[in-house]
């Protein structure tokens, strides 16, 4: 049985989670092509986008696998050669479209008990005020996300 170190939580728009992927003993492969640990099905994203290992130490490390399209660690590209390490609350985004973005967040998890260390805070999309959220499996399912609209405060 793996040990889960870490966890990628996948976020809608709203910074709510929409999916959760366990990082563990073996490389995590993100990407277009079916059969990836996490399909992302853009034309933005490459059959082969990017993936996470688990290093000898413990640590986490992402690579870009793609030439030609981005992967963005704290707003920063990275390139696919070494790798960088992940460190808790990391924010992971892949390009969906020309104005969208995929964003996932980076999650340690306790060893002996599975709890996870960190915590998911909201994060707000750029550019998302006027667009619609979309789901990644909208496009294979045929169903898109329904927007949440924020809860407002009653004046006192």
């Amino acid at each position: 049985m793996s040990s889960v170190v870490a966890r990628l939580v996948q976020l809608t728009d709203d910074g709510d989670v929409a999916r959760t992927f366990d990082v563990a003993d073996k490389e995590l492969v993100i990407g277009r092509q079916n059969g990836c640990d996490v399909h992302l099905k853009f034309a933005a994203i490459s059959r082969k986008h990017a993936t996470l290992a688990v290093q000898e130490g413990g640590s986490v490390v992402l690579k870009n696998m793609s030439k030609t399209n981005p992967v963005v660690l704290n707003g920063a590209s990275i390139a696919g050669a070494t790798g960088v390490e992940l460190n808790d609350g990391d924010e992971v985004v892949f390009p969906s479209a020309e104005s969208e973005r995929i964003v996932f967040k980076y999650q340690l998890v306790a060893a002996a008990t599975g709890a996870v260390l960190g915590t998911v805070k909201s994060i707000g999309a750029a550019d998302a005020k006027d667009a619609a959220p979309r789901s990644p499996l909208g496009e294979r399912n045929g169903e898109g996300m329904v927007a949440k609209s924020p809860a407002k405060k009653a004046a006192t």
